[in-house]
């Protein structure tokens, strides 16, 4: 087969244990690699020659996690990351619907804010909206996305009463048991659905513009959380559209939500998943919520919170109804991601998918997504499941300042363990959460090693001792979320007859000093041996 494109005089660290200077791609697929004099020689008049004048080359990045969809949709919502009061999120709202013209009785979202930096640490409630507009209904999520509130007419439209109750979730009451605004967990996606939904060209715009953000950074694969089983035409309908007429840049390993055995039943009964797979597009596993988020203190916890020792934060699911989800697609042969941040949520999964695997013994590589409140003993039990961890780097540099005041010093200690988890043998894989992070890479893989935020604080990093080192960050991004989708033979590192998907860097990420790796630019993304971004 003739070489399609060599790409030579680099350092090209192939994840395989050496380093080389040069690779030939044929098609799609790698088929060299060598010495920049090895490689020249296999090449002909027609092979397109990329000089990388010794510049760094790697595997693609890999996003073992985010919602892909979710993020291209923040550019049509009010942006309240970093705000300090409820005072500037009305002010930033009256300003949106002035500069947006927003016609009376649109609907109104903004997402991102974060309670913690108020003054009062209070979470807005309906009567702070109203401030916004009372004639357009209104809705504002939290950073984390398990917390938002809601206006007085955003209430009316979903009709929401004293009486309404979601399974799964918390509606917060006045004195008088009259609602707040105020959602969490189930019961925000529930007052959610009552957005109509983007049609599917909007749908295909949105992931368009974000793959493209995404080659920016160095990204080939993004495992994402879009769809729901019981409403999946939309978002999967228009990825498989995008790749079926060759338009889909990146590669994406979908992710569908479950809420009910029936729904999970119904999703696996009509065969969805077999007819969606291909080396652009395919259907990964199916997506549990088992609790929320340690900021809004809606992660369920074995144990209440050290600063509200009344709250164990909440269990999305019986444990009755995680077996029976987890049982429903681990017999179909369906791997699951199970989002556990609190212990009480991890023990939640690690019993459903051990009960499961009892029943019916293979392994189907199940995930925890993020895993971050957890002890050895819990993680002795993952190793010998084979139960991997999709954790989130950047979340130590966000969320350090807060954790020891959530959960005491104790549980803080033994808190995103990423380097006990390898040690024990758990295999991991790097994501971003985006919206909730951004979905650089490079920054998770600075946050992986230095365990610091973009200051370079706290001095040392936060809980040093589980610092990964620079080739285990790599290979979080790259071998190690490649094995969570069970495509290590296909991507993650540079080898023969591997996916041509690499990245080239303006830096060698294993010379530069570790505070220096998120200073790295990507200089050029590589997809099936075509090269789908340059640096400007």
């Amino acid at each position: 087969m003739s070489i399609s494109v060599a790409f030579i005089n680099g350092k090209i660290h192939a994840m395989e244990g050496f380093a080389t200077e040069a690779v030939a791609v044929s098609g799609e697929r790698i088929t060299a690699l060598g010495s920049t004099k090895e490689i020249s020689e296999l090449c002909d008049s027609d092979t397109e020659i990329v000089d990388l004048k010794g510049r760094c080359l790697l595997p693609g990045f890999n996003d073992s996690h985010m919602h892909l969809i979710l993020y291209g949709l923040t550019y049509e919502k009010i942006d309240l990351r970093g705000l300090t009061s409820i005072e500037d999120i009305i002010r930033a709202g009256s300003a949106y619907i002035e500069q947006k013209n927003r016609q009376d009785g649109e609907w109104v979202l903004g997402y991102g804010f974060d309670q913690n930096l108020f003054k009062g640490k209070q979470l807005p409630r309906k009567e702070d909206l109203d401030q916004i507009s009372s004639k357009h209904p209104i809705i504002i999520d939290r950073i984390c996305g398990h917390v938002g509130t809601a206006n007085t007419l955003a209430l009316k439209m979903a009709g929401v009463t004293k009486d309404t109750v979601v399974t799964g979730g918390v509606i917060d009451r006045d004195k008088d048991g009259n609602p707040t605004g105020i959602f969490r967990e189930a019961a925000l996606e529930w007052l959610q659905s009552c957005i109509p939904n983007p049609k599917a060209e909007k749908l295909k715009d949105i992931i368009k513009n974000t793959a493209e953000e995404a080659l920016a950074l160095g990204l080939t694969s993004i495992q994402t959380n879009d769809s729901e089983a019981k409403e999946y035409d939309s978002a999967l309908e228009a990825y498989r559209s995008l790749a079926e007429q060759g338009e889909l840049k990146i590669r994406i390993y979908e992710e569908v939500n479950a809420t009910r055995p029936e729904q999970l039943k119904k999703f696996l009964d009509a065969g969805i998943q077999k007819g969606y797979s291909d080396d652009y597009f395919k259907i990964g596993n199916i997506k549990l919520f088992l609790d929320g988020s340690l900021g809004a203190r809606t992660a369920r916890l074995r144990n209440g919170y050290s600063d509200d020792p009344n709250n164990m934060g909440i269990f999305i699911h019986t444990q009755e109804e995680v077996d029976a989800l987890v049982g429903i697609a681990h017999k179909a042969g369906m791997q699951v991601a199970c989002h556990a941040i609190g212990d009480g949520a991890v023990v939640q999964c690690i019993d459903a998918i051990e009960k499961a695997m009892k029943n019916e013994p293979k392994q189907l590589r199940h995930r925890i997504v993020h895993c971050q409140i957890a002890d050895k003993d819990l993680f002795d039990r993952m190793a010998q499941l084979g139960i991997a961890a999709d954790i989130q780097p950047p979340f130590t540099a966000s969320d350090y300042t807060i954790v020891e005041d959530r959960i005491g010093e104790a549980r803080a200690k033994r808190s995103y363990a990423w380097r006990t988890m390898l040690d024990y043998g758990i295999s991991l894989g790097g994501g971003s959460d985006c919206p909730v992070e951004t979905f650089d890479p490079l920054w998770g893989i600075y946050c992986a090693v230095t365990r610091a935020d973009g200051r370079g604080e706290p001095a040392g990093g936060w809980l040093p001792s589980e610092k990964l080192s620079v080739e285990e960050a790599v290979k979080l991004y790259t071998i190690g979320s490649a094995y969570l989708a069970f495509e290590e033979n296909q991507k993650g590192t540079i080898k023969e007859g591997k996916l041509a998907d690499m990245v080239v860097l303006s830096e060698d990420i294993f010379e530069v000093k570790p505070e220096d790796i998120k200073n790295i630019k990507v200089l050029m993304t590589i997809v099936g041996g075509k090269i789908q971004y340059t640096r400007a």
